[in-house]
């Protein structure tokens, strides 16, 4: 599960961990949508905008798996009392940023790094690599949750 080596950096410092899930994708166009309809179950209640972003956001990362890597997906969605974290592990050693000039697009990444409260991809040797974000949950939802 290298997606839990990511998750050490992805979430903040003193982070308590409520619920963490995962599921396992063919790379295959159709299971975007299957990714953004598990990610929507597992995530606490959000306003229409924060699930709207939540959503966004993990449709850019598992299509760049879906079409750079087409390798095996394994998405994780990991809930804090702060915090929701989405993380996509594929097999593909390349580094996203490196190929966002080869072609047309390319801007996904950039949506992710201005949307998130934080971003990043996590290189595992040999074992491919997890491209991750963190959202902050608005108030009335870590009131909820606490």
């Amino acid at each position: 599960m290298a997606w839990q080596e990511a998750l050490q950096q992805a979430l903040p410092p003193g982070a308590v961990v409520r619920q963490s899930d995962e599921l396992h994708l063919d790379p295959q166009p159709r299971n975007v949508g299957v990714a953004r309809t598990y990610v929507a179950a597992q995530a606490p209640r959000l306003p229409d905008e924060d699930l709207h972003v939540l959503l966004l956001l993990t449709s850019e990362l598992v299509t760049n798996a879906v079409v750079h890597a087409r390798t095996e997906i394994e998405l994780a969605v990991t809930v804090t009392d702060q915090d929701v974290v989405v993380t996509v592990h594929d097999l593909d050693l390349g580094r996203l940023e490196q190929r966002a000039h080869e072609r047309d697009g390319g801007r996904g990444l950039g949506l992710v790094r201005d949307l998130a409260a934080d971003s990043g991809q996590t290189v595992h040797g040999g074992g491919g690599k997890t491209s991750w974000f963190r959202l902050q949950l608005p108030d009335q939802v870590k009131e909820a949750h606490s």
